[in-house]
């Protein structure tokens, strides 16, 4: 087969998103004549379709020496460098696209990636610059003021910001990207009363994707921080679950938010002192996809709220019939017959134009009714979900605290050992404390003494590492509950300010509730 016709092949596999057939007619191609440009430039789009980044470098640098004046190379080199991460050397090749004139179509989408560069570097200034000279090239575009409305928004720019994101609801209504950086910016302000009527704009004119219910969630929990009393904020985090609740039955969310879902919504139970609802919902967790698409629902309640089908007998129709006729016989009926014939004589006259219009005011109009929807599939999950060693991290904790309020030492301790075997140190330093605290509640054996080993080597540990933070935390927490608070109160003062304030307030209310060495704060 001719070059030629191996490079018209490559391109319409790759024009029919066959990236691996078209890689390997490209190197056919590359084969037959690697003096051309045209085979490395293809193998170069196919690698990097199939994710190949360093492959396609390796082409385009190929391509570039075949045709070293033309910018359009240059511009697919730098582009698969930007992909496998190498900002310095992609903005060495776009600028040499640009130096090589590259076509003025291409000459937007480089400014576009060079704002991208400066975005990552907190460059917002230049990064604006660059998204007006990619405008200059590509016209309107709604990324190009998705980007923009972002870096104002980073430089506190809010006038400007919203400015932008009233253009991108003019051109795009339905997208709820910019009804969300606009809440986003409302809530960061302190002026919910216009965070909420962001959502209510949304509502109406957007399609409402798990960003909104996400958001809506956040304003829940978060609007009017400065009215959240110790009275008021239970039947806060109550809303702030019913709310994940309606996130779950109509955002359409993946496995993986159903399952952040799961533990935020644990989370409040915790907070709410419910820990054996928590525990429900953390065993729904280990497979949110069977949990959701069997209904599961993450709310609390009485059983007794609930009907229960077994208290219900269906009637057949005969039987109804039956009992309509006994009321009807027994007069129950009675006040309806005469309303119905009173009714009537009122209707009657002989002039039509009275009787039609007597008639329509009983009519109801058809405007009124709404039209009818069609009807949806339920949303159902779909694939396997796996919980990435974090998570299985986070949800143990959650169990740990939730047994703890139960006084289940046994099924704490279970759990404190699962995050020792932890591949995260932080969370195995957070097993290793709970299962000192396992041992104080249960008066295990030598437990004071295991607590000073403990706290020894986390003082071994601030002597390698002065900021290791997490290792002063445990060792306070633990000074707290062998009841040694004059060292736990003069460790946590040579604490950064936003680490010292926590730990502080724990301190206070572990000496309140008078703890000591024999376990009593419990």
């Amino acid at each position: 087969m001719t070059y030629d016709n191996l490079i018209s092949n490559a391109n319409l596999a790759f024009a029919g998103n066959q990236f691996e057939l078209s890689l390997k007619t490209a190197q056919e191609a590359i084969k037959t004549d690697a003096s051309k440009a045209d085979g490395y430039l293809c193998a170069g789009k196919a690698a990097l379709a199939l994710g190949k980044s360093q492959m396609a470098i390796e082409y385009f640098e190929s391509a570039v020496q075949k045709e070293k004046n033309n910018g359009n190379h240059y511009f697919l080199l730098g582009y698969a460098q930007a992909m496998n991460g190498d900002s310095a050397k992609s903005l060495r090749s776009l600028t040499k696209a640009v130096e090589c004139n590259c076509d003025d179509s291409i000459k937007g989408q480089i400014y576009k990636m060079m704002s991208m560069i400066n975005i990552e570097q907190s460059d917002y200034s230049n990064a604006l610059t660059n998204l007006e000279q990619a405008e200059a090239y590509t016209g309107l575009d709604y990324e190009i003021l998705q980007q923009k409305a972002a870096c104002q928004a980073s430089q506190k720019d809010y006038h400007i910001t919203i400015y932008t994101l009233n253009q991108m609801k003019l051109l795009r209504p339905k997208d709820y990207a910019a009804y969300s950086l606009a809440f986003n910016i409302f809530m960061e302000l302190g002026i919910y009363d216009e965070a909420k009527a962001e959502l209510e704009r949304a509502e109406k004119y957007a399609d409402l994707t798990m960003a909104y219910y996400n958001d809506r969630i956040a304003y829940v929990l978060l609007h009017d921080p400065a009215s959240d009393t110790q009275e008021n904020i239970k039947p806060k985090w109550q809303a702030t679950i019913e709310a994940i609740d309606v996130a779950l039955k109509k955002g359409k969310p993946t496995s993986v938010q159903v399952f952040e879902l799961y533990l935020r919504a644990a989370q409040l139970y915790l907070s709410l002192e419910n820990p054996t609802k928590a525990i429900t919902i953390l065993d729904a967790a280990i497979d949110p996809v069977f949990a959701f698409n069997s209904g599961f629902s993450i709310l609390s309640r009485d059983e007794t709220d609930t009907p229960k089908c077994e208290d219900y007998e269906e009637l057949s129709p005969e039987d109804e019939e039956i009992i309509m006729q006994e009321k009807w016989d027994n007069g129950e009926f009675e006040s309806i017959r005469e309303n119905i014939e009173n009714a009537l004589l009122d209707s009657v006259t002989e002039d039509s134009n009275e009787l039609s219009e007597e008639i329509h005011a009983y009519l109801t109009p058809l405007e009124s009714v709404p039209a009818s929807e069609p009807v949806q599939e339920a949303y159902v999950l779909s694939g396997e979900f796996k919980m990435e060693p974090m998570q299985v991290d986070m949800r143990n904790s959650m169990y740990i605290a939730a047994y703890e309020m139960l006084q289940d030492y046994e099924g704490m301790l279970k759990k404190a050992m699962e995050l020792q075997a932890s591949s995260i140190g932080i969370n195995r330093h957070s097993g290793i404390y709970y299962e000192l605290k396992v041992g104080k509640y249960t008066q295990k054996e030598n437990w004071e003494k295991k607590y000073k080993e403990r706290i020894n080597y986390w003082t071994k540990r601030m002597l390698e590492d002065p900021t290791d933070f997490i290792s002063a935390s445990y060792r306070i927490r633990s000074y707290m509950d062998i009841g040694d608070f004059d060292n736990a109160e003069q460790l946590c003062a040579c604490l950064p300010k936003d680490v010292k304030a926590p730990l502080m307030e724990e301190i206070s209310k572990a000496k309140a509730q008078g703890g000591g060495e024999n376990g009593s704060s419990h």
